[in-house]
């Protein structure tokens, strides 16, 4: 890639988090606990766009989000974080997540997915995919229906215009359709998972997951690929760091550093927006894990997602602790 700045397009996955620090977890029945702070952030894959919007890459956002209180504070955060926000749909209601932490860095989820009429792969939308270096998604967006169809459309748009497709699953993903996992799955390039999703998903194990070549044969259409199913798996492993699956390179164990866990609520999403910048810039397989581990690490040292995701001069402290020529 050349020196201009890369642009990253996040399909869905637009939530509002309503983040309450408690005491402890979990909360038993009929209990009362005071919350010294409660505050609402953008989440989802707002996390992952604010931070690369710090580190310097153009991001925009498609999707939805209501024409509610919960919406219009999602719109306006990111747009204060530099995210572009004209192919947001502002229609029918908000995702909306309760994010409870504890002082010990445990978190749990309670959330609603925003419903509204279904979002179609448009002129808008697909000038949107064609002018992104590479598009973000992950299983939530295929769990919230409005979305669905516009997400399975966008990535097989994108990999037929030879944009790489990057696609984290999460736990949303384990109660879709099969035929809708298959279909999201043969439509990604790189795919990043935890170890507990990847045995849910895959339990012959990451190297199942890497390409295989189509029983029906190559498209005609520019650009398009006859392969199915990501060229690398991405595995994120916590406190031990992350093991990366290459059809090309084969397997890179990259450990994790030693920081103390505060929350690691947007830590996945972190992790994916440090591999996605390393990929763009054309930086090796290792430092594409050695970027993610960073941004996880100085994630999680921070409570909740949103505005409070590392800043650049935060990813600067980190990255100065491994060394080894790895810069942003």
């Amino acid at each position: 890639m050349n020196d201009r700045v890369p642009r990253v397009l996040a399909v869905g996955d637009l939530t509002a988090d309503l983040i309450i620090e408690v005491p402890e977890l979990p909360i038993e029945a009929e209990g009362f606990l005071v919350s010294e702070t409660i505050r609402l952030e953008a989440g989802g894959s707002a996390n992952l766009l604010i931070l690369m919007s710090r580190l310097g890459v153009r991001t925009l956002a498609l999707g939805a989000v209501g024409m509610d209180l919960w919406g219009e504070q999602v719109f306006k955060i990111l747009g204060e974080e530099g995210v572009g926000v004209s192919p947001i749909n502002r229609q029918g209601t908000t995702t909306v997540a309760l994010v409870l932490v504890d002082a010990r860095g445990h978190h749990s989820f309670v959330g609603s997915f925003g419903k509204g009429e279904p979002m179609m792969l448009g002129e808008r939308e697909k000038a949107a995919v064609a002018g992104a270096d590479a598009l973000f998604t992950s299983g939530y967006s295929l769990r919230e229906a409005r979305l669905r169809d516009l997400t399975l459309d966008a990535m097989n748009y994108a990999g037929r215009a030879g944009i790489p497709r990057f696609f984290d699953p999460g736990p949303a993903f384990r109660s879709l359709e099969p035929k809708v996992k298959q279909r999201a799955l043969a439509s990604c390039d790189v795919l990043l998972l935890t170890e507990g999703e990847l045995g849910d998903l895959s339990p012959a194990g990451a190297e199942a997951l890497l390409p295989r070549i189509l029983a029906t044969g190559s498209s005609s259409s520019p650009g398009a690929s006859d392969r199915a199913g990501p060229h690398t798996v991405v595995v994120k492993r916590g406190a031990e760091g992350c093991r990366v699956f290459s059809d090309r390179v084969g397997k890179v164990d990259v450990p994790g550093l030693n920081v103390t866990v505060r929350d690691t609520t947007a830590a996945g999403d972190c992790f994916d927006a440090g591999y996605l910048l390393a990929y763009l810039k054309n930086r090796s397989l290792l430092d594409c894990a050695r970027l993610a581990n960073c941004a996880g690490a100085a994630a999680v040292q921070k409570v909740g997602g949103g505005r409070n995701v590392p800043t650049l001069e935060e990813m600067r402290r980190m990255i100065s602790h491994i060394g080894g020529g790895l810069e942003i």
